[in-house]
């Protein structure tokens, strides 16, 4: 509490206090009226008296006023310390209803029976245990209802990617999705089955997104070439794997790889590359046409693609069979595998420049150090 509102508190005994000192100076001045006539006449050492009472009077007054101060300021101050006694008093009132409360909620805490033992409705037929579990068999039960029957949750777009050889409808074919199927049917795909029955798919990733996406990612194998046998065409990637088998010859059979002494070939298994020497050299040939086809600047031109056939001979010499952009047939010469990435994009670099243009069907043997041409002798 500060000095005002004490003093609005003691204002009401001032103002009594003021009353009473008027009444005792109106009093005082009263006798003073009343002298007599021969208090007057008594001579000059009554008329000092008088003049003294007055200043008296005033002294008086003003020790009164001093002392009414000091007992204002005594009773302000006694009243701030109640004030500060009651605060203190209520708030240690608050302090224990708290720790009342406290200690009787503790109480009954520890009054409780072990949740096992507790029962919360006695007429009912269940425990608490059997309550609790009935109550997640509830849930999961709604759970695979809304599952089941829920439209989000039934196929209805397919995102593939990755997929080159193989088109979208045949990855759904693959992997026996379609429309309107339901997401336990992705669950339940198969994916090392997949895998094993198809040779173009080295992996395969099938997943479903809320609502309705299926996601399906394949990393294929590469065809890099075909393997001409007894019993037709086999598609090969670089690793050796057989992709694909025809039985008759087709203009996109190629690069064909001709004159490979195999033992066996198994569709979606790896030819036996450690001990097959002559493939290996051919995916080296291979290898460096795919590598000047990469460094090239011309777009319009597929050196790989205009690869017809790669043949080993019995003495050792490669002939690689090229189509130039002008649509003659060039027979390339080949021996040492030291130099063939040179050879290939010194080739490529002459085939872009349009140095042979002007040629007709030929033979380009690059067996020595110069390249030399020769027309074709039909």
């Amino acid at each position: 509490m500060n000095d005002d509102e004490l003093d609005n508190l003691f204002s009401v005994n001032e103002d009594e206090q003021s009353v009473e000192d008027t009444a005792e100076t109106v009093s005082e001045e009263k006798d003073t009226d009343e002298i007599s006539a021969e208090d007057f006449a008594s001579g000059s050492d009554a008329e000092e008296e008088i003049e003294k009472a007055p200043a008296v009077k005033k002294e008086s007054s003003h020790d009164t006023k001093e002392d009414k101060k000091a007992q204002r300021a005594a009773e302000r101050e006694k009243a701030m310390k109640a004030a500060e006694k009651y605060l203190e008093q209520i708030k240690a009132k608050k302090r224990a209803e708290r720790k009342a409360k406290r200690e009787e909620r503790l109480k009954k805490r520890s009054e409780l029976p072990p949740l096992k033992e507790r029962t919360y409705l006695d007429d009912f037929p269940l425990s608490f245990k059997t309550t609790i579990l009935v109550l997640i068999g509830l849930v999961i039960l709604a759970a695979g209802i809304l599952v089941a029957f829920h439209p989000m949750f039934r196929i209805d777009n397919f995102i593939i990617e990755g997929n080159h050889a193989l088109s979208e409808e045949r990855l759904m074919e693959i992997t026996g999705l379609d429309y309107n199927d339901h997401v336990f049917q992705v669950l339940a795909v198969n994916r090392s089955s997949i895998k094993a029955h198809n040779p173009y798919i080295y992996d395969i990733d099938i997943t479903f997104t809320i609502p309705s996406t299926v996601h399906i990612t394949v990393q294929e194998r590469q065809k890099i070439a075909y393997i001409k046998t007894p019993d037709g065409y086999f598609a090969v990637d670089a690793e050796g794997t057989v992709l694909e088998f025809s039985s008759q010859p087709s203009e996109d059979a190629h690069p064909l790889l001709c004159g490979l002494e195999l033992d066996r070939v198994v569709l979606g298994e790896k030819i036996d590359l450690e001990n097959n020497y002559q493939f290996q050299k051919m995916i080296i040939v291979l290898g460096a046409v795919l590598d000047a086809d990469a460094d090239s600047l011309d777009d319009g031109y597929s050196f790989f693609e205009s690869v017809q056939e790669i043949r080993l001979v019995p003495s050792g010499y490669f002939f690689m069979t090229v189509t130039l952009p002008n649509g003659s047939t060039l027979l390339v010469k080949l021996s040492e595998l030291e130099k063939v990435s040179d050879d290939m994009h010194w080739l490529m670099f002459v085939i872009q420049e349009g140095k042979l243009n002007d040629f007709p069907d030929g033979v380009l043997d690059m067996t020595d150090e110069d390249p030399i041409y020769g027309q074709y002798d039909y």
